[in-house]
């Protein structure tokens, strides 16, 4: 059985047969790769993908007016749950 899958710039096609993964690209350029090494193409697009997702995803505030001072602020907060008060 074969997967395939068309791009605008390249084909990825998987023959399960003979565990080869081939990579064709709009010049008819043909890459095939064996499972061992397939699977290690797998494994650097997916590192690849979280990368640029989780970089995606870290935002800090670096401003001084958004950071929190423990110290100005001696009172409880008033949202806070008291579980035994005196």
């Amino acid at each position: 059985m074969k997967i395939s899958k068309k791009l605008k710039n390249a084909t990825f096609e998987y023959d399960e047969e003979a565990k080869t993964f081939f990579i064709t690209d709009s010049n008819a350029n043909k890459i095939s790769l064996n499972k061992v090494y397939s699977f290690a193409f797998m494994r650097f697009v997916v590192r690849i993908a979280q990368r640029n997702w989780f970089r995606k995803q870290k935002t800090v505030d670096k401003a001084e007016e958004a950071m929190v001072s423990l110290e100005d602020e001696k009172q409880d907060h008033p949202d806070q749950l008291f579980m035994f008060e005196e």
